[in-house]
């Protein structure tokens, strides 16, 4: 009974947050031996079991490394630090610190098309806010982008696998929160301008959300 109580009490006061980063294309930036440093921001909106609608904004770091060899498709491992918002109905924990890592690439990669992989996981710390908190929060990502390229322009989309999960407690108990579906899709544009990459991608999960990278390559 007191888990039904403090899940029902949680669903009021606020929503469990969501998780996401830009997927991006398989061709990454960072060509082969380059460092890719960027900046970017997503906005999630989400869907959680118990019908909680959730909206969270998220700013941070990109660091990359390409990889592989030359002449063969090209790979990339990244980092992202930053930090995320916790916002809904009246619940407001502010900004705290996340972070994710990730490995993207192309299986082919022709003169016009080519598509791949993206593999990313995310972890973020504590939110707490009117005594209840928010924690052992993450998700997992797995996308497979089809791209066009039409210099200086690379269009992508495809389907994403995905699980969000975290666990809410308060003085009543504690539950574990997971997002609606499995199964979304992503797409986007991105212009590669010399040095200078600049990244544009929406997401459809349990509901659609957005977000910007900046890059630069050296």
């Amino acid at each position: 009974m007191k888990r039904a109580i403090f899940f029902l009490s949680f669903v009021f006061f606020c929503a469990s947050s969501a998780f996401a980063f830009n997927l991006g294309p398989a061709t990454p930036s960072a060509d082969h031996g380059e460092v890719n440093l960027g900046i970017g921001y997503f906005y999630k909106q989400a869907e959680w079991d118990g019908n909680i609608d959730i909206e969270q904004n998220r700013v941070y770091l990109h660091i990359g490394y390409g990889m592989g060899i030359e002449d063969e498709p090209r790979w990339e491992a990244y980092l992202r630090l930053g930090a995320a918002d916790f916002e809904a109905n009246g619940f407001d924990s502010g900004l705290k610190p996340a972070f994710a890592a990730g490995v993207k690439g192309a299986f082919y990669e022709g003169r016009c098309f080519g598509w791949g992989m993206v593999a990313q996981g995310a972890y973020f710390s504590k939110w707490r806010d009117r005594g209840v908190g928010v924690e052992d929060a993450w998700e997992i990502e797995l996308g497979f982008p089809f791209q066009a390229q039409l210099n200086p322009a690379i269009f992508y989309a495809g389907p994403v696998v995905y699980h969000t999960q975290a666990k809410a407690s308060s003085g009543l108990g504690e539950t574990s929160l997971n997002e609606k579906n499995n199964v979304g899709v992503f797409g986007g544009v991105r212009l590669d301008l010399g040095p200078i990459g600049l990244e544009v991608e929406a997401q459809y999960k349990s509901d659609v959300s957005a977000g910007a990278l900046l890059s630069f390559q050296f």
